[in-house]
């Protein structure tokens, strides 16, 4: 283990020692820490906790700051599990209820199932065949098999969006924004709104305007990051 993994291990191990072993934050943040060796766990805890709004009784003023600050995770990392339990529960139930007999796919590759409805042009029959084909019991599934899976229906499926070119005579000498533009924007965003969403001297009407360019920010954001390497 790297130091800085053997760091992030030793302080969360810290924060257990703080918590009631009994309670749902503990449970969670345990999770976190043996999320290389469960992730489906992890993600089913940190699923009831975003439904619930468990964070807010925890001090945090969204889901993503919990999971970012407490879980040490990246905000997309915990959305993609989220998104991934929420797809197996919906789409797979099967599959969960017998996840103790036979292993479940990576969540490289349950994630990129959820996501392939809204990212490809695959027609539902064909996305069900490669579904019952992913998890069929003697299945040995891997993302880059997946995807060449979908590329059979869709050329285009899950390659990485193009760039638009840059412009420097464009009216008014407007800039062209970037996937990188957004994503750093509502990195800034997070920030800030961790340090004023508490803040007395600033009025609920800006902390609600900057609330709502979050939201916007998040929109924008949510197709186009790309796709997180649990850490």
């Amino acid at each position: 283990m790297s130091e800085s993994g053997s760091r992030t291990t030793a302080e969360m191990e810290a924060d257990l020692r703080r918590l009631d072993p009994g309670s749902q934050r503990f449970k969670v943040l345990s999770c976190a820490r043996d999320f290389k060796a469960s992730w489906l766990k992890l993600a089913e805890e940190l699923t009831r906790v975003r439904e619930q709004k468990a964070y807010e009784g925890w001090g945090y003023s969204s889901f993503e700051a919990y999971a970012r600050r407490e879980l040490r995770l990246r905000q997309d990392t915990a959305h993609k599990l989220t998104r991934s339990f929420v797809f197996l529960r919906d789409r797979e139930p099967t599959a969960l209820q017998h996840r103790a007999e036979r292993e479940l796919p990576s969540l490289d590759v349950v994630d990129l199932l959820s996501r392939a409805r809204e990212r490809t042009s695959v027609n539902d029959e064909a996305l069900s065949e490669i579904q019952a084909e992913v998890f069929a019991p003697d299945a040995n599934p891997t993302r880059h098999s997946v995807v060449k899976r979908l590329r059979e229906y869709d050329p285009e499926a899950f390659r990485s969006q193009r760039k638009p070119p840059e412009n420097d005579d464009a009216e008014g000498g407007d800039t062209v924004n970037t996937d990188a533009d957004l994503k750093k924007c509502l990195v800034i965003g997070e920030r800030l709104n961790e340090l004023v969403s508490n803040h007395s001297q600033i009025s609920n009407a800006s902390k609600t305007g900057l609330e709502t360019l979050l939201n916007e920010l998040r929109a924008l954001n949510g197709t186009e990051l790309k796709e997180a390497q649990a850490s």
